[in-house]
Order: C-alpha cells, then sequence, then structure tokens
C-alpha cells in the first residue's frame, strides 16, 4: 500500500507576498475558501462552457510494475457531470472548487477529510476503502476520472487513460507525476487546480482558491522572513520519518516535503537521494544528525509510535533532533500535491519556531 504512495520552490512567493497585508505580524488563521459562489460559466447558463482540449499528465504500469509517464490529451465539449476521484488530494481539490454536485464516487482516503470540506464529502458514494475494482468504477458511467497517483489507473482499478479515452471517459492525473527529473513544487498544485477548473467550467472558483492559499503562505514568509531566514546561516538538519522500525522509509529529493521543509529554512537530509520517498538506514540518519524530525500521522504508522522507538533506543539517543525533542507532526496527506500544502508550510514553522506563533 505504501508503495503506491511514492509519488515549494517560491517562484509564487513574489505573488503571494502581494497578497499579504503590510506588515502583518500574526499568526495565520487558515479559512475555508469561499469558492461556492457562482462561476461566470454558472451565472450565464450551460451554454456559456467553451469546449477546452486539455493534456494531462498519463501514466501506464507495466507487467513488472514499472510506470511509464507521458501525456494524452481529451477534448470536453461541456463540463463534467459524473466525475470519481482517486486519492485523498484528488478529492479535495475536486470539494475546494465545490464540485460535489458533479461527483459520483470517491476512493482511498489516507486521513480524515479537512472539516471544513467534510459535509460535502459526506454526500459522495465512497466506492471503496481503498482502490475500487474497474467494474466497481465503471458501474457508475462515470465521465471523468481524476487520479492523484499513477496507480489510480492501473488496469485492474480504473484502466489505462488511453483505454478510458476510448470510452469516451476523461482523465485526469497529478502534474507532478509527469515531473520526474524535478521535486514537487507547489506550482504543479496550481497547474492542477486551474486545469480542473477550466475542465469543469470554474476558472473563477480556481482563480479564488490559488489566491488564498498564495496568501496563507505568503503571511507564513513574512514571519519567517523578518525574524529567521533573513538572517539564517547554515538551513536546519530535517529528517522526514514515514514508517519503519528496522529501516526507515523517508521522504526523500523530489517529495514535495522538501520544497515544503525548504520554505521554512530547513533542508531534507536526504535530499542527495534520487526519488520521492525511499528506504534508507539508521546509519545514515545517525550520520547526517538532524536536528527536526518531521513525522507522518498516519493510520499505518502514527507519530507517537515513532517517537517512542526514537526516544526508547539507545542506539538514536545521540541524534540532535532526539536529544532536544524536536518533533513536528504532519498528516501523510500534507505531504503530497494539494490544497494541505499551505497548511503543512504553516504546521512546520509553528512546530520548528513555536516562539514565532504563540
Amino acid at each position: 500500500m505504501i508503495s503506491w504512495r511514492l509519488y515549494l520552490i517560491l517562484g509564487t512567493v513574489a505573488v503571494a507576498m502581494l497578497l499579504v497585508a503590510c506588515g502583518s505580524s500574526a499568526t495565520p488563521t487558515l479559512a475555508p475558501v469561499n469558492t461556492t459562489a457562482q462561476s461566470t460559466t454558472e451565472a450565464s447558463g450551460p451554454a456559456a462552457f467553451t469546449p477546452v482540449t486539455l493534456e494531462s499528465c498519463s501514466a501506464t504500469t507495466s507487467s513488472d510494475a514499472a510506470v511509464e509517464v507521458g501525456k494524452i490529451s481529451f477534448t470536453y465539449t461541456e463540463p463534467p457531470s459524473r466525475a470519481i476521484t482517486l486519492n485523498q488530494h484528488a478529492t479535495e481539490i475536486m470539494l475546494a472548487l465545490g464540485l460535489e454536485d458533479r461527483m459520483v464516487g470517491t476512493a482511498y482516503i489516507d486521513d480524515q477529510i479537512l472539516p471544513e470540506y467534510r459535509a460535502a464529502y459526506n454526500s459522495i458514494p465512497v466506492l471503496a476503502e481503498e482502490y475500487p475494482s474497474k467494474e466497481v468504477i465503471l458501474a457508475q458511467e462515470p465521465d471523468f476520472i481524476y487520479g492523484g497517483f499513477s496507480s489510480s489507473f492501473r488496469d485492474e482499478v480504473a484502466g489505462t487513460q488511453a483505454d478510458l479515452k476510448g470510452l469516451g471517459i476523461g482523465s485526469y492525473l497529478t502534474v507532478a507525476i509527469c515531473e520526474e527529473e524535478t521535486a514537487d513544487t507547489l506550482e504543479d498544485v496550481y497547474t492542477d487546480i486551474r486545469n480542473v477548473g477550466k475542465i469543469f467550467g470554474v476558472s473563477d472558483r480556481a482563480e479564488v482558491l490559488l489566491a488564498s492559499l498564495q496568501q496563507d503562505i505568503g503571511h507564513i514568509q513574512t514571519i519567517l522572513d523578518s525574524s529567521i531566514l533573513d538572517t539564517a546561516g547554515t538551513p536546519l538538519r530535517v529528517f522526514m520519518y514515514d514508517s519503519g522500525d528496522d529501516a526507515p522509509f523517508a521522504a526523500t529529493c523530489c517529495s514535495m516535503f522538501s520544497n515544503l521543509i525548504e520554505t521554512v529554512g530547513g533542508e531534507n537530509i536526504f535530499d542527495d537521494v534520487n526519488s520521492r520517498w525511499s528506504t534508507v538506514s539508521w546509519e545514515e540518519v545517525i550520520q547526517r544528525d538532524p536536528e527536526v524530525i518531521v513525522l507522518t500521522e498516519a493510520v499505518w504508522s502514527t507519530s507517537q509510535q515513532k517517537i517512542d522507538l526514537l526516544l526508547s533506543n539507545p542506539a538514536y539517543a545521540d541524534i540532535t533532533a532526539v536529544k532536544d525533542r524536536r518533533f513536528v507532526s504532519l498528516q501523510f496527506s500534507s505531504m503530497v500535491p494539494g490544497i494541505r500544502n499551505a497548511t503543512a508550510i504553516r504546521e512546520l514553522a509553528e512546530g520548528i519556531y513555536p516562539d514565532l506563533f504563540p
């Protein structure tokens, strides 16, 4: 199950900073985004939708489990009305855009849905706890399938995107999956939001959501720039520990986590490992001596379980983060490309610099 989860650059911060209240130093409160106002398309009626041809990331899993990525295009002559989302970060982008009324199913939730979207989520049929079968998916007569990971489009799940296109079913895969040579960034998330907005004719809602995310990040950046980052020397050494007792499973160079931690003045100690997630060794962790350890809070491995392991094993006693008990917990779904990334930046900043965020 974890193998399916394999999968910020601050180029947008300049834009984000324009949205920050001048001189703000207050701790930001992240409020739900109001994207439920009528979109331009809805206000003008269904006929106002302009057909759009959109190129999507595409992934095909071979019989030996190797994933080949590419591109696939699909022309939408009208907004999808029977969408299915597979993976939590895809589901929450749809909900944040107020598109629950266009959804006939969802599946594979890693954490609790964000509170502000729980009522909308509860109105949508859950097709399976993890991935539903292709038969279950097709029985819903979908016209659009949105996957967060390449595993969504394995043959036994939704099927390949090319096969779906042959059936007249549109599809979309998180754009970061196809960016194999670079680390995941917030720009990837922004692209996903804009593309889904175009597909459903709610580009205005997408821009409202983007502005809110950028503003949230701008608030945090303002506080850190005025107090920490401008005077910082060597970045904090940070280890992102997901699971594993004998050998830790960790976020490595190309995961979203690397960009998140860089935003708050840290550096992933495994940013030289060319993958998103990888099993490393405790010997390497000890040698690289993290000053902060970020722990995933997930059903397969709670943060407290990992803290107990780190504090009880004398082999880890000399790790700086363990000696200082400098731990930060994040939900797993905060560390994949999605709307939770802005909140993850705040949680990292609050956890690492508690004096700045009382």
